[in-house]
């Protein structure tokens, strides 16, 4: 906040000659009855501690401009004879939050700094919100007067008469093309077939909204389409790791096949694709978050889970199914966890990404992470590798991925080393990383499902401090004693 100096400059007052006539002279008893100190005291004096007279007093005080030396005392006697003044307490500048007020903003900041943790709040552009509010005001939604949020935008839309296909609007008058079977891509109508083309570019993905997720696709929509499925189901095993969502769909993308996937996080100067995965994790895994995708011309963060689903790899549905479920729980707790500081801190500086300062920009965004990487990253593999799979008929295994998992584990070496899975050094260059992976995702399937009532106590506590936005450094450290204490029964839970 800028705080502006501003310099009274007396005015300099020719002394008359001797002899010649004082032109001020015949106005020097008023001009006096204005300015006299005596007279400013008496008056003072006279209003006692009288706020309503205090106020008149300050109201006089403005009346001439050679009265502002008394307006400022005048309005802290009014505050201290009345302490609720509304009005005195704006005249002076002053910020009001819950009934106090403070002298400035950033005593306001300070104060609120000191509560924040607390209350779950955080700086958002110039006030304090609660930190669940975010992910709905980056959306630029609001709320209504009972609280709930709405899209301004939607709601001017459907008043119109509008229809949504996906995400785009449709104004009534080509409600007919919608009728037809057609897509509207950019200002055209296609079939579906051509639609599938159109959208086979990273500029141009499909953007298909369902009730969790929002799934971004260069696929076919009919893949697309089987991705968001499990990005439904995987909700449900998010939701036992965390005990609640961001309260909004969450995004994460999908590409044709393994090349385009990194293509696309690694980046390609051939087709002007810039690298969204810097640390290089893609090179293991098959699904990996693009912390520096920008948009720079909507001033917009996309940072989202990133797979493939090879719809022309016989086993590509196999995969599939694991890999979107990954993606789709590196989003969910991306949006649990967003670092807005980071993230604006970029939008503001960088006109595009030879503009980014790539190891400040993650150095920010993975220290303002309240949630560990090794338990973000457990978490999602927990809901692609180690779940119970609930769409199991009656005879079925429903523990199906989670034996496959433990198989892939024990032929990668077994459960990682505990600290080194809590360190979470994973990256192009670490050849562990796949093992991390893993590792953390069966840490958190013993949280889960473990029945270890230790862990089962932290993992409440923690799903009601997160929530709150309260700090949630000592539980992570008590769950991560308590998981070195019981490395043994990890083993035994796996059969490893």
């Amino acid at each position: 906040m800028l705080t502006s100096l501003f310099i009274a400059l007396a005015p300099c007052v020719n002394t008359p000659l001797p002899g010649a006539v004082n032109h001020l002279a015949s106005s020097s008893s008023n001009f006096a009855s204005g300015l006299a100190p005596a007279d400013f005291k008496d008056k003072l004096k006279a209003a006692g501690k009288d706020p309503v007279k205090l106020w008149a007093l300050y109201q006089w005080a403005l009346e001439d401009d050679e009265r502002k030396k008394y307006r400022k005392r005048v309005l802290k006697a009014v505050i201290k004879a009345d302490p609720a003044h509304v009005e005195a307490h704006q005249a002076l500048g002053h910020v009001e939050f819950e009934g106090e007020w403070f002298d400035t903003e950033r005593a306001l900041d300070r104060h609120m700094e000191k509560i924040a943790e607390e209350r779950g709040l955080v700086k958002f552009k110039k006030g304090w919100v609660p930190a669940v509010d975010v992910p709905f005001l980056l959306q630029g939604l609001e709320k209504d007067e009972y609280g709930d949020w709405f899209d301004p935008i939607t709601a001017k839309r459907l008043a119109e008469g509008w229809k949504q296909q996906d995400l785009v609007w449709i104004e009534p008058s080509e409600f007919s093309k919608m009728e037809e079977g057609l897509w509207k891509c950019g200002d055209k109508w296609m079939s579906l077939e051509d639609a599938n083309e159109w959208h086979d570019d990273f500029d141009a993905p499909w953007v298909i909204p369902t009730k969790r997720a929002v799934v971004w696709a260069t696929t076919t929509r009919e893949t697309a389409m089987l991705a968001a499925k499990q990005a439904e189901l995987a909700w449900f095993d998010m939701q036992k790791v965390f005990g609640f969502d961001s309260g909004l769909p969450v995004p994460f993308m999908v590409v044709k096949d393994q090349g385009e996937y990194l293509r696309f996080m690694d980046g390609d100067t051939e087709y002007d694709v810039p690298q969204v995965d810097p640390i290089g994790i893609s090179g293991h895994s098959r699904a990996a978050f693009a912390d520096l995708w920008f948009d720079f011309e909507d001033s917009k963060y996309n940072g989202m889970g990133t797979t493939y689903w090879d719809a022309e790899d016989p086993n590509g549905g196999s995969y599939g199914i694991h890999d979107a479920r990954f993606a789709y729980g590196l989003s969910y707790v991306a949006a649990l966890d967003p670092t807005i500081g980071a993230v604006a801190n970029v939008l503001s500086s960088a006109e595009d990404y030879e503009d980014v300062d790539r190891g400040k920009f993650l150095n920010e965004r993975f220290n303002a992470q309240r949630i560990p990487r090794w338990f973000g990253w457990g978490a999602a593999n927990y809901a692609s590798r180690w779940f119970k799979d609930q769409q199991v008929k009656q005879g079925g295994n429903p523990r199906w991925a989670f034996e496959w998992s433990a198989s892939n584990l024990s032929t990668q070496g077994g459960l990682a080393d505990l600290d080194s899975v809590f360190e979470f050094e994973v990256g192009l260059e670490t050849d562990s990383t796949a093992t991390l992976i893993m590792s953390a995702g069966l840490l958190v399937a013993y949280i889960v499902d473990g029945e270890n009532a230790d862990l089962a106590r932290l993992l409440k506590s923690l799903q009601e401090a997160l929530q709150k936005g309260q700090d949630v450094g000592k539980i992570f450290q008590d769950i991560r004693n308590t998981l070195a204490e019981s490395e043994e029964q990890i083993r035994a839970f796996a059969g490893l």
